[in-house]
């Protein structure tokens, strides 16, 4: 009951109040009031409260739901985050997703290497893909390769590919990494081969493609 009054923003003192009212025995100076009519009163005042907080689960249920954005808007609302990540490391360059499929065709080495944390990389990662510490610890082997670093959405993978970028490496990052990944339609995996689940960060990434499940 406080749980109610409370979303409903009515005072559980007040509640109480109205409960000993009801229940306390009619007074001779008020004859009008009987116990009935006071029990009748509280009544009305519950179906009130909790018709209240009905409707504003209604209506903030029914705010979440129109938030449900399409794929071309997903892809609209990532690049716009991107843009604003470009700004933090302006000498860096990017690749879009469809680059990067045509890079991996050619005759170069690619290595795409995975900047998260390991909470993010075990629900999924992009096929081929090796993480930092592996990258890092195997550094010579993969000299002459373009590095393609990625994240969630390419503001971690930003950073990274500026220190690599400065360690003379030839390296692109990934505009939109793993979100933009899903949204071209692309698979994931994780350690028992393909899924549908993504690591979103939070609520503010919550931009994968539709067939995905994002977790954050």
């Amino acid at each position: 009951m406080a749980i109610l009054v409370g979303v409903a923003g009515i005072s559980p003192s007040w509640v109480l109040w109205l409960g000993s009212w009801a229940g306390s025995r009619t007074s001779t100076r008020h004859p009008p009031y009987t116990l009935a009519m006071r029990l009748w009163i509280l009544i009305a005042v519950l179906v009130i409260v909790v018709g209240t907080v009905a409707s504003i689960l209604i209506a903030r249920r029914a705010s979440s739901q129109g938030e449900e954005l399409t794929d071309s808007q997903k892809k609209e609302r990532l690049q716009s985050l991107y843009s604003k990540y470009q700004k933090s490391f302006p000498d860096i360059e990017s690749v879009a997703v469809e680059k990067l499929l045509e890079l991996q065709e050619g005759s170069r080495q690619v290595v795409v290497v995975d900047v998260r944390e390991p909470k993010e990389m075990e629900v999924s990662m992009i096929p081929g893909a090796i993480d930092a510490q592996t990258f890092e610890r195997e550094a010579e082997s993969y000299r002459g390769a373009i590095v393609v670093p990625y994240c969630t959405a390419g503001y971690r993978s930003g950073f990274y590919t500026q220190e690599l970028q400065k360690a003379g490496w030839e390296v692109l990052n990934l505009e939109g990494s793993i979100l933009a990944w899903t949204l071209a339609g692309l698979p994931l995996e994780d350690a028992d081969g393909p899924t549908n689940r993504v690591h979103v960060y939070g609520r503010t990434w919550d931009l994968a493609a539709q067939d995905f499940s994002a977790i954050w």
